[in-house]
Formats: structure tokens, sequence, C-alpha cells
């Protein structure tokens, strides 16, 4: 037969079976949040920071245009030149 053994055997851990707590779980998951609320942060614009906003001046602009002269007219072509006559035949 099997031997009784009356006094049992306890055996007492601070850490679950693997020996990990999940530590490096920890740090990536929390530094995913960081970066995804940081990135977020600088999408919506940097709320608080718009005091540097662009804006238009509050004098006004007064442009004036002017436009180039009209072109004068072409001069109107000349008759061409009356043709040479014709010297006579030498001999």
């Amino acid at each position: 037969m099997a031997e009784f053994d009356s006094k049992p055997t306890v055996n007492v851990s601070t850490s679950p079976s693997g020996g990990s707590t999940g530590g490096g779980l920890y740090l990536v998951v929390g530094g995913l949040i960081v970066a995804v609320v940081a990135v977020g942060y600088f999408l919506i614009g940097m709320p608080g920071l718009n005091g540097n906003v662009a804006r238009a001046p509050d004098t006004k602009v007064d442009v004036t245009i002017q436009q180039p002269a009209a072109p004068t007219a072409p001069a109107a072509p000349t008759a061409p030149a009356a043709p040479a006559t014709p010297a006579a035949p030498r001999r």
C-alpha cells in the first residue's frame, strides 16, 4: 500500500508559475498610450496655443492698377518700287 504522509507540503510563491509578472507588456502598452495621446494632442492643434493665429491687418489697402497704353496701328504698306527698265542688249 501507499505510504501516508501526515505533514502536507506547502509551497509559497510571490510570482506566477511562469516567473514573470508581465512588466514588459505593461511598459509597451503604456508607451503606446502615451504615443497616441501625444499624436492626438498635436493633430488637434495644440489647444491653448492659439494666441499666435495670423490675422489680416486692420488698415485698408488701396490698390490701383493702370493698363498699358493701347498699341498704335501699324503703318500702311507702301506701293512696291517700279521695276527697273531692262538695259539695252550688248553687241
